[in-house]
């Protein structure tokens, strides 16, 4: 069951993808239940898994920070969209199924510097890959109409500040965490209060315990 339906999505702009944001978090909006590094998988529920993939098989190209990736080294995608990792240390497990199932959809995002022998890396501005860029680059070049971006909460950030983000995503799980330092699902430096924004909820679905919503821009 997917609790979201049948994805549809608006037309992409020219020089981005139509791009959302897919998260779980506690109710009180954190996206772990361990440490930074651990995996995640035991936050949402089997539904809530239906639905991530069920929207993995939907979009052009998904995108990950590296931290999400070396969190869960057994990361994998299914079908044939493109998968984008964004990060500024060239240590990332390449033996793993995200550069090994379909290393010709796999792809680095990262500073002009990066260098990794042997994987594609796309290189945007310094000290840190440029969003923008890249976004655009993904549009112009690889023709990628929809992009799901998939955490973690910098990387989300960085994506929402910039207005590179057109829906997000969220289950809300019945599961309290805590914590002054532990990320929500977007992390970064804070709107000020003239620049908060104000997002339309497009939907909203009770299964159990869970609430799936969905916002967009």
């Amino acid at each position: 069951m997917n609790p979201h339906g049948e994805y549809q999505f608006g037309d992409p702009p020219s020089h981005r993808p139509y791009t959302v944001i897919n998260m779980v978090s506690t109710f009180d909006g954190k996206i772990l239940t361990g440490e930074r590094d651990e995996p995640v998988m035991d936050l949402g529920s089997k539904t809530d898994h239906a639905a991530m993939r069920a929207l993995e098989e939907v979009v052009d190209g998904i995108l990950i920070g590296a931290g999400s990736l070396r969190a869960t080294p057994g990361l994998w995608y299914p079908g044939d969209a493109y998968r984008f990792v964004v990060t500024t240390d060239p240590n990332l497990p390449t033996a793993g199924r995200f550069f090994t199932d379909r290393p010709d959809k796999a792809i680095v995002v990262g500073p002009d510097e990066l260098n990794i022998p042997g994987i594609a890396v796309w290189n945007f501005g310094s000290p840190r890959a440029d969003l923008t860029d890249f976004a655009r680059r993904a549009r112009t070049d690889l023709g990628l109409k929809t992009l799901l971006v998939e955490g973690g909460s910098e990387l989300n950030a960085d994506m929402l500040r910039r207005g590179l983000v057109d829906e997000v995503f969220l289950t809300l799980t019945p599961k309290l965490k805590l914590g002054r330092n532990v990320p929500t699902i977007a992390g970064g430096e804070p709107f000020s209060r003239a620049e908060v924004e104000t997002w339309n909820l497009v939907s909203v679905t009770r299964v159990q315990d869970e609430l799936f919503l969905r916002y967009r821009k």
